[in-house]
């Protein structure tokens, strides 16, 4: 909240949009991703490097195990998937709201498959 009438800021879910298709990623690591894996959906262009995240969502194919994500990088390929590890399980889809990633300064996210054969989508929204 801010403001002299304790109205929230606008929300936003970015300025740019973007799909990361990783279908033919075919193994079950931790995987990182930065906005210059993202290819701008309007105009086709690579994005910019070191571009915040504002929007994740994420669609697997796989309706019976369960993928995870990280709204930072993964430290490597064998990091946990521990509720400790503050990993997020996703079982067919997932999104977070603008507002959780409205003060954070994410700039890389990780995602792990669930099955190497997974039809696997990260939506994101980039502010610049």
């Amino acid at each position: 909240m801010s403001g002299k009438y304790g109205v929230q800021n606008p929300i936003s879910a970015g300025q740019i949009l973007a799909c990361y298709n990783a279908t033919s990623v075919s193994n079950t690591d931790w995987n990182n991703l930065v906005s210059t894996d993202f290819y701008d959906a309007s105009t086709g262009d690579q994005l910019a490097a070191n571009l915040k995240f504002a929007f994740v969502a994420v669609y697997s194919s796989n309706t019976s195990s369960v993928s995870y994500i990280k709204l930072r990088a993964a430290a490597g390929a064998g990091d946990s998937v521990a509720n400790s590890g503050g990993v997020i399980p996703v079982a067919k889809s997932f999104d977070v709201d603008v507002q959780a990633l409205a003060t954070a300064d994410t700039t890389s996210i990780a995602y792990k498959k669930a099955s190497a054969s997974d039809k696997f989508f990260l939506y994101c929204g980039f502010n610049r």
